[in-house]
């Protein structure tokens, strides 16, 4: 996994310290790159493509959630949280 790119490693980040910091039920949370922008932007100073969440999809680090919220939002959720903490502490993001 550490042959992940850079910018897709920050994303991930920024998708975790959202999930983390939510008060909902683990099995309920939820994220959507509306919500990750301003941490991501905070840390990083630029802004992500949508496409790069469908990319963390794909290669399994989140999953796409089919939710009833309706709108052009596309949400995720973070399946295997000590997965992910692993890989940001391999990555020195966390």
């Amino acid at each position: 996994m550490s042959s992940i790119d850079r910018e897709l490693q920050q994303i991930l980040w920024a998708c975790y310290e959202y999930w983390h910091g939510e008060k909902m039920p683990v099995s309920e949370r939820v994220i959507c790159r509306e919500w990750v922008l301003s941490i991501y932007k905070e840390r990083f100073g630029v802004s992500f493509h949508q496409s790069k969440l469908t990319k963390l999809a794909n290669i399994g680090l989140l999953r796409k959630v089919d939710t009833t919220r309706g709108g052009h939002r596309r949400y995720y959720a973070i399946d295997d949280p000590q997965r992910v903490v692993s890989l940001l502490r391999e990555w020195e993001l966390l």
